[in-house]
């Protein structure tokens, strides 16, 4: 609803904050009632507090949780079978943790966190991750106020979930440089696909910032004929508190939301429960997208089950622009460019039965090929392994942004193009196509016995010599 600075129809409001503002200067300003005020209020006022207390967010969550459950059936991960990561934290105790064997929990559900670790020097562990010096510790048991705050805030809602199991990367994973976090980051795709949901700490910047605490403001005011409304300056924005935070910037991010079938987002003024439904918002609201939109593929709970039956050109646009953004973010590791995306690039070969190779889709392979800089400016090659190099016809193979051609631009059927061009098969790094064919040309390739090369002869003449 919109006030100038004057006079209001609930009473004289100056709220001595910074707020939203119009181009006009006006405030945006939110109001709410709660359940009991409400039957003295008019039907102007929306139910809900500017700001849940603590207890009334976990019993928000567990009402998300419990709807999903019963009513979103795609949201729901099977219980057959289900895959389990290396290890898990037994969080059960109050004041204390334990690191066990993800087998050892059988079909019981566990939570995921997404987070940031926040600006480190180059090579270096935090004294908080499990390495293998302190493994055999963790396995009998470690305190949980040794652990950074954002940790120590997932563990609460874990807790206060009733969820007894949590994966926190640093903490399951063996960092340094006789760890495991080669062969774990292969897994990814299964840690964040079989959680019962995973906790996003949107709002905290690194590990130790913490996600409960709140940055909101509001006053409870009552106007002259007795009734009483919450005014609050801090309203929803899912692209602001969500999709602009620093931790969806981040390039190992964009797979673990895209592959939690639900993630509970804890910005900085909202809470906010993503899955296939849509985007529940703590102050009541609900997003949803529709049909063939970007946002639309990102909500699929099984994604990338979506793509199957969206069309040819909603596919290729969706693509396009999932690589884009991907390339924009960062990487505490640029080698971790090609390996941050894997799991969501299996699941995409898969659904749609095609090949990709370092981010190069066989579904429009042409297209996919057509990258080029976003900021055209010429960059080093990545210094991969030699093990792990990526070929130069990669955009994985250079860091910072890249641009397609879009549809707009060059239309389907309007790309000249090579039509042999394709993977090879027997090298993954190299890409084939027939150039030219000869015709009525009878061509031999025999090994010259003196130098041990071949020639290539045609009618008893020496046409070429190959090395």
């Amino acid at each position: 609803m919109l006030f100038s600075e004057g006079n209001v129809n609930v009473c004289n409001l100056r709220i001595a904050v910074d707020s939203c503002q119009l181009c006009d200067g006006r405030r945006i300003l939110r109001l709410c009632s709660d359940l009991v005020s409400l039957k003295e209020s008019d039907d102007r006022a929306q139910v809900g507090f500017p700001v849940l207390p603590h207890p009334l967010r976990i019993a928000l969550l567990r009402a998300w949780l419990q709807r999903c459950d019963k009513g979103h059936h795609g949201c729901k991960r099977s219980d057959n079978k289900p895959t389990r990561p290396t290890r898990l934290l037994q969080v059960v105790d109050s004041h204390n943790l334990r690191l066990i064997s993800g087998q050892e929990i059988g079909a019981e559900k566990y939570i995921a966190l997404s987070h940031c670790w926040g600006m480190l020097e180059p090579e270096t562990v935090p004294g908080y991750c499990t390495t293998t010096s302190n493994i055999s510790d963790r396995r009998k048991g470690f305190r949980i106020v040794d652990l950074p705050q954002t940790f120590r805030d997932a563990i609460e809602v874990a807790r206060e979930l009733e969820v007894h199991y949590l994966w926190i990367d640093s903490l399951c994973i063996k960092q340094g440089p006789d760890g495991d976090w080669k062969d774990e980051a292969k897994r990814m795709e299964d840690v964040y696909s079989s959680a019962y949901c995973t906790l996003a700490a949107t709002s905290a910047v690194d590990s130790n910032a913490g996600f409960l605490k709140r940055d909101a403001s509001s006053v409870y005011v009552q106007d002259g004929s007795g009734r009483h409304i919450y005014v609050s300056t801090d309203t929803c924005d899912f692209d602001e508190e969500v999709e602009q935070a620093t931790l969806n910037t981040r390039a190992w991010v964009m797979q673990e939301r895209l592959l939690s079938c639900r993630t509970i987002h804890f910005g900085a003024r909202q809470m906010y429960f993503e899955c296939g439904d849509g985007v529940y918002c703590e102050d009541m609201t609900r997003l949803t997208s529709s049909n063939g939109k970007k946002t639309y593929f990102k909500l699929d709970p099984n994604f990338p089950d979506r793509l199957r039956t969206s069309g040819f050109r909603n596919t290729i646009t969706f693509l396009q622009s999932f690589l884009e953004d991907y390339s924009k973010r960062g990487l505490s590791k640029s080698t971790d460019r090609a390996v941050a995306i894997s799991g969501l690039a299996q699941r995409i070969e898969r659904a749609l039965s095609r090949q990709a190779r370092y981010g190069v889709f066989e579904f429009f392979f042409h297209r996919s090929l057509l990258w080029q800089r976003s900021e055209l400016e010429k960059t080093e090659r990545i210094k991969y392994e030699e093990s792990d190099k990526v070929p130069s016809w990669s955009w994985m193979a250079y860091p910072g942004g890249i641009k397609f051609i879009e549809f707009e631009e060059v239309d389907c059927g309007k790309l000249d193009v090579f039509e042999k061009l394709k993977f090879d098969q027997e090298d993954k790094r190299a890409l084939i196509t027939d150039i030219w064919t000869f015709r009525d040309c009878h061509l031999n390739r025999e090994e010259r016995s003196d130098t041990g090369r071949y020639e290539v002869l045609d009618s008893g003449e020496t046409l070429q010599k190959l090395a």
